[in-house]
């Protein structure tokens, strides 16, 4: 019987640069659902999600491949209702495309929360903890990313390339900017980060480089 899969994207789906890449580790006979907090909001409710100087700030992209940032808190109304649309349809798993840290949603449905699962995937990689290089987005996300890999027993060591308005060049200053630093490796904090952006990361790391929705979606597989 086909497996039905429920996608939460906080951008707009579907997401072209997440599928069909990441569909290599399930089973050819699983169904994709895809949805996004975004889809169907004109530039005015989305001007209303943009994040207050006190609300942690998430980052995605438009269909049309436009970066947009939104607050975290503003949408986790959304979230809610796409994974009470996806309870209904009766999916088998439902993940949240985002590694952002979000407390627990209402679901009978099981749901994946990527930055849980990578947290703690990285804990069992390397069980001393100790410090963790750690690529996100922008700048201003890296208080909140810094806090996440404090609870998780990491001190991060952030820098920033965002992989919506990427370049290599970006990416190899921000690998460069932790090649001295005393962590255990790089972590690629983003959903949008691809298998592409990860080998020019390995291209310039002495370290090595762990890409966050290999570590999701390879897991979540072993569900279905």
């Amino acid at each position: 019987m086909k497996k039905k899969v429920g996608i939460i994207t906080i951008g707009q789906a579907p997401r072209s640069d997440l599928f069909p890449e990441v569909a290599r580790f399930f089973d050819e006979k699983v169904e994709f659902i895809q949805r996004g907090v975004l889809d169907q909001l004109d530039s005015v409710a989305l001007k209303k999600l943009l994040p207050a100087s006190d609300e942690i700030t998430l980052v995605s992209k438009l269909k049309d491949g436009t970066p947009v940032t939104m607050a975290k808190e503003k949408i986790i109304p959304i979230i809610q209702a796409i994974i009470d649309q996806f309870n209904q349809e009766h999916v088998d798993l439902i993940i949240l495309a985002c590694t952002g840290a979000f407390k627990s949603f209402q679901s009978d449905t099981p749901i994946i929360y990527p930055d849980y699962l990578l947290n703690h995937t990285t804990q069992g990689l390397f069980r001393n903890n100790g410090q963790i290089g750690v690529i996100v987005p922008l700048t201003e996300q890296i208080d909140a990313i810094k806090l996440k890999w404090k609870q998780a027993g990491f001190d991060a060591i952030c820098s920033a390339c965002s992989p919506y308005e990427y370049t290599e060049e970006a990416m190899a200053r921000a690998v460069t900017a932790l090649n001295h630093m005393d962590v255990e490796a790089i972590v690629l904090d983003c959903i949008g980060y691809t298998s592409v952006m990860k080998e020019v990361a390995k291209k310039h790391s002495v370290k090595p480089v762990i890409l966050s929705r290999n570590m999701v979606f390879q897991n979540a597989a072993e569900l279905l």
